[in-house]
């Protein structure tokens, strides 16, 4: 097995703070070490992680990717469905439990993954289907070098971080470079834990999250006297930071640098930064270049992306590769502005992913999903703006004719066995016909047209 650069240390460093526990940078090297001597035996293939907020978690994380050992990154919340279709897209693979041990092997005893996957993480393709995204320790540790500079990371005392350690934003743009640059991390289960530490004057350092994350925190903030004095970096990322929060953030922490960024899972993922002291930051402007990576726009105006973060490509579609990818440019799906002077600024996707609490999801796994209930003859998602979340989810169900509707509370419920909660709608409404043009696509901006009070299921 081949070896991969160490983001733990030997000494005595706070590395990790996580339930009331504290830990070295030299007890997790110790322990990281432990377990890697315990992959002799492997089996071939990707092994399987489930990435629970845990000790055991990161170090066998760590244990595997210093080992050369590919893994893939499964979020502890999916359903048995959502965990099944990742599975048989991985090929060959087994489930390791938090000893190490195999709980769980494939039928399917063919790799299909590029020799230099280090780390597969997964987003929504625009089929619906999930993309298993490869990416090798060049990518992985590009990013973690680009995202150390252009946050200031080596300059923050420390971060509190409650983002997913599934989401490339906080496994790979937030986890991965405080370990690499020796800070020490407080792990928190939610935003309540992040204002009690806010409360008490104990929240330190640098403190990350999507846009619908800094605007929950600000209502529980309220109007209070705030002790923000030893906060030093607010880092927003997964969806547009609006001016209006840009500017409620910079008066909430005062003391602080504010960082909007923009990024992808194929990019490992930072693409795209912009500090709070830029005479740009409270306009739309998203960001500049980060690392070595390129930019470029098309003629229709979509951004492109290349550089040493770009992935190797989908795991088994290689054809959706080569769709995203063209001699080198990855093409993102978002519309763009580019300025003289390399800042960036987003316009919109060019595409129907729509984006939820800074994820990006695809209409048609939930489509799919509501076409599969009692009665349901077709059926639309539509994405509303939402001050808290960004984008809230709406369903327009067609249904059989004399099917009954069922009511709000059972789809809602029928769902949750299919898909995470996140992708569950909040809304539905029920329509006679979907609206469609002459080819029998779906006309989705049409879809508000349905929205009346008449319509709505309760």
């Amino acid at each position: 097995m081949s070896t991969a650069h160490a983001f733990t240390r030997a000494d005595t460093t706070v590395a990790l703070t996580l339930g009331g526990e504290s830990y070295s940078f030299g007890a997790l090297r110790d322990e990281v070490e432990a377990r890697k001597r315990r992959l002799g035996g492997m089996p071939p293939g990707i092994a399987i992680l489930r990435a629970h907020r845990s000790r055991e978690f990161i170090t066998r994380f760590l244990a595997l990717y210093e080992a050369g050992v590919p893994q893939a990154v499964f979020a502890p919340e999916w359903t048995a469905v959502e965990v099944e279709a990742r599975r048989q897209g991985l090929g060959c693979c087994f489930e390791l439990d938090e000893a190490l041990c195999v709980t769980w092997r494939s039928e399917s005893v063919t790799p299909l993954h590029h020799p230099d996957t280090a780390v597969v993480l997964f987003t929504s393709g625009s089929t619906g289907a999930p993309r298993a995204v490869q990416l090798s320790r060049r990518n992985v540790e590009a990013n973690v070098a680009a995202v150390r500079t252009s946050l200031d990371f080596d300059s923050a005392p420390g971060q509190t971080l409650f983002l997913p350690l599934s989401y490339s934003f906080g496994l790979l743009g937030q986890f991965l470079p405080a370990l690499a640059a020796g800070l020490p991390t407080a792990l928190l289960g939610n935003l309540v834990e992040l204002k009690a530490l806010l409360d008490e004057g104990r929240l330190v350092g640098m403190i990350s999250g999507v846009p619908s994350h800094h605007e929950t925190l600000l209502r529980l903030l309220g109007d209070g006297p705030l002790r923000t004095e030893e906060v030093t970096h607010v880092v927003s990322a997964g969806a547009a930071l609006s001016p209006p929060l840009r500017q409620r953030l910079l008066r909430a922490f005062p003391a602080s640098r504010v960082y909007t960024n923009y990024g992808q899972t194929e990019l490992s993922p930072r693409v795209l930064c912009l500090r709070s002291d830029h005479p740009a930051f409270l306009s739309q402007a998203t960001g500049y270049p980060v690392g070595n990576l390129a930019v470029k726009l098309t003629a229709e105006g979509e951004l492109c992306v290349r550089g040493d973060q770009l992935m190797l490509g989908y795991l088994g579609a290689p054809e959706a590769t080569r769709e995203k990818v063209e001699d080198g440019w990855l093409r993102t799906g978002d519309l763009a502005e580019l300025g003289p002077d390399g800042l960036v600024t987003l316009l919109g996707r060019n595409d129907d992913l729509l984006k939820v609490g800074g994820e990006r999801l695809s209409p048609f796994e939930i489509e799919a999903a509501l076409r599969e209930l009692p009665g349901v003859e077709d059926a639309a998602v539509w994405g509303r703006e939402d001050p808290l979340y960004g984008t809230t989810l709406t369903a327009f169900l067609q249904l059989r004719s004399g099917a009954p509707c069922p009511p709000k509370r059972e789809l809602r419920q029928a769902l949750r066995e299919r898909l995470s909660t996140h992708k569950v709608p909040a809304d539905f409404y029920r329509v006679e016909q979907l609206p469609r043009n002459t080819n029998g696509k779906l006309q989705r901006a049409r879809l508000g047209e349905s929205l009346h009070p008449e319509l709505r299921i309760g």
